[in-house]
């Protein structure tokens, strides 16, 4: 599939729930309203989509949430999609976690063909971590990569960077990951949501991380890269790799090749862009001619590149990130 400025289009980050066992504070509000459990696509609904996404060309499928690991059918979901990938419809399957499901589930998803995992960790300080989760365990995610690592999972550590909050730790999160044997991505928070607190006075440009890695622990162009918007370095003192995302200081709309489509149907060409197309009437109705015709319409039409506006009291974008998928 490629849109209207000649980007193939071959990767699809899907939700299936937009539930999570965190209440991140830069994530959702302190009150989030979730949506009704009925309004998210069915097990069945998940697998038709699938298939046609995947005849019409996406080769990579991330599955995201909220927390993807608390919906109850998703070891029938990704036992599905597994198959897709035996029979080379697929190449590869991906999920992005907080990581506290990790302990009870990993054997099962590295049995059904995931083979990298980004997990979510803010902070290594367990009181700071708590802290920023609204209750979350360290612990028990850092158990969760254990066993995660055990059974042939790849662990990415995404960092969402954060004023006032993880500054201080930028280069023990380097360190730690490198001597752990965890790649990392230090992430600029993007104004989607609006919350309390403004994205102004949460805001950290990756440049800042970056600077106090490459000082202290020397930073060379990496030859590793993935689909994702990741810009990758290697450390020259541990010769680990850590990526940046910039999507507000240095934005990588020209090579984006992504969609997303929520727990509840629709499908968002641009993160950063409210133009979305419900997709769940035409699955409902089964009209699977109609349902093609307009996915090749919205992904043809997908946004040259997204305006988010950090310093504006209020986001373009109202929904959250546990809702749009993570």
């Amino acid at each position: 599939m490629l849109d209207s400025f000649g980007r193939t289009i071959d990767y699809l980050r899907l939700s299936i729930t937009d539930r999570c066992d965190l209440r991140c504070k830069y994530c959702m509000p302190e009150k989030p309203v979730f949506s009704k459990k009925s309004s998210f696509l069915s097990l069945k609904q998940l697998k038709v989509l699938s298939r046609i996404l995947i005849k019409l060309g996406i080769k990579k499928i991330r599955i995201t949430g909220g927390e993807p690991l608390v919906r109850k059918d998703i070891l029938e979901y990704l036992e599905f999609l597994h198959k897709q990938k035996v029979n080379s419809l697929l190449n590869e399957i991906l999920m992005t976690t907080n990581g506290t499901q990790l302990k009870k589930h990993a054997k099962s998803i590295s049995n059904f063909g995931i083979k990298r995992l980004n997990v979510s960790i803010d902070s290594i300080i367990p009181e700071k971590y708590n802290f920023i989760t609204n209750g979350g365990s360290l612990e028990k995610v850092l158990n969760g990569i254990e066993e995660a690592k055990k059974n042939g999972i790849e662990i990415k550590i995404n960092t969402v960077l954060l004023k006032n909050f993880n500054e201080d730790e930028v280069l023990d999160i380097a360190k730690w990951c490198a001597t752990n044997n965890l790649k990392l991505s230090f992430i600029e928070v993007m104004p989607i949501g609006n919350l309390q607190i403004s994205r102004t006075n949460q805001y950290l440009p990756v440049s800042f991380a970056k600077k106090i890695v490459d000082d202290n622990l020397g930073l060379v162009i990496s030859d590793f890269t993935t689909n994702g918007p990741s810009r990758y370095f290697r450390t020259l003192k541990f010769n680990s790799t850590i990526g940046f995302i910039s999507p507000i200081s240095n934005h990588f709309c020209p090579t984006c090749n992504r969609i997303r489509i929520t727990s509840s149907g629709i499908l968002y060409p641009c993160l950063g862009d409210n133009n979305c197309v419900d997709l769940k009437p035409y699955l409902e109705k089964h009209n699977i001619k109609s349902l093609i015709r307009i996915l090749e319409k919205i992904i043809f039409n997908k946004p040259e590149k997204h305006h988010f506006k950090i310093n504006e009291k209020k986001s373009d974008i109202s929904r959250f990130m546990n809702t749009t998928g993570g």
